[in-house]
């Protein structure tokens, strides 16, 4: 479990130890934080029979168990085929809980992406929440930004996770990797300080991909050829593809900012020069077409097949010149 947790498990733990905790724990979480190893951590201590609480101790036959990922009573409910968990395995799980506990303890039931049910798989789940069978616990989580169902809410205890204080995810990240203190500022920035997302990326590699991605960009910017740009974008690669669309988004966020006179959430710091030429050269109104314009594309690249997607970053690059570099005209 990672310290940004720590404060919300010793509540949680308190609550537990005092015989006050609910039997369905549902977190809320943004992405790149690590919650899935609170989860864990949650599990574990409600299967474990030797602490009063959440702290499991680590060496009894259930945190064995649990370590071996064999606990009889630990119940994951995981994506399998296709883009949903389907009814069928929340059948499977009831009637598994139905059944009595294999280690005379609790039982536990894990479910790391509630977003994925179906919505019958939704309401047969939320039947359990409602009357659970004895000594079941369920520890569930969710994208922050997913609409869930209002009585699945109802019947939790919901909690929200979100990125942790800067010092706190300064200091971690230095732990984990070295680098300079301003490689370690921008990869929190550019990652909404999100410790485990900025780990990443500079593991990967992805701040001079950035900058060298923003470089392009400004030569686009400058000499309006589309071509050149457009072989920039990674369509081979979902995961850097998206990056580079934040990365862009996140440029005209700033440009925004900057034009507003707003000195305060900028993510680009590192290359805030970079940042004030462009928007100087630009309207309010151009640099908000342009913050659209991209924002769209990003909507966009959810809800389309691979097929498509080059010609819909190129349709948005040819409303760049044309809405965005050629309105010139200050405002």
């Amino acid at each position: 479990m990672y310290p940004w947790f720590a404060p919300l498990f010793q509540q949680l733990d308190a609550a537990f130890a005092a015989g006050h905790g609910h039997h369905a724990l549902l977190f809320k979480s943004e992405p790149g934080l690590g919650s899935e190893t609170l989860l864990n951590t949650i599990a574990k201590g409600l299967l474990c029979q030797t602490a009063p609480g959440l702290q499991a101790c680590g060496h009894c036959q259930h945190c064995q168990l649990f370590d071996s990922g064999n606990h009889p009573d630990l119940h994951r409910l995981l994506l399998q085929d296709g883009k949903n968990i389907g009814i069928d395995q929340v059948r499977e799980l009831i009637a598994n809980l139905q059944q009595y506990a294999r280690q005379d303890g609790n039982k536990v039931v894990y479910l790391p992406t509630l977003e994925l049910l179906s919505e019958a798989a939704a309401n047969a789940l939320l039947k359990t929440l409602e009357e659970p069978t004895d000594q079941t616990y369920f520890v569930l989580l969710a994208d922050i930004a997913a609409p869930l169902m209002p009585t699945i809410y109802s019947r939790c205890q919901v909690q929200t996770l979100i990125a942790p204080s800067l010092p706190l995810a300064t200091t971690w990240l230095q732990q984990q990797f070295s680098a300079t203190d301003e490689e370690i500022a921008t990869a929190l920035r550019v990652n909404y300080n999100r410790p485990l997302a900025a780990l990443n990326a500079l593991q990967q590699g992805w701040l001079p991909l950035r900058k060298q991605f923003l470089r392009q960009f400004w030569l686009f910017y400058q000499n309006r050829q589309l071509e050149p740009f457009l072989q920039q974008f990674a369509f081979k690669d979902e995961i850097l593809l998206q990056r580079q669309l934040n990365w862009l988004s996140a440029f005209f966020s700033d440009s925004l900012k900057c034009k507003l006179q707003i000195k305060q959430g900028w993510i680009n710091h590192d290359i805030a020069n970079g940042i004030e030429q462009f928007s100087q050269g630009l309207s309010q109104t151009a640099l908000l077409q342009g913050n659209q314009l991209v924002s769209q594309l990003r909507q966009d690249f959810a809800q389309i097949n691979a097929v498509n997607q080059e010609l819909i970053v190129l349709d948005c690059l040819s409303k760049l010149i044309s809405d965005v570099f050629e309105k010139q005209i200050e405002v």
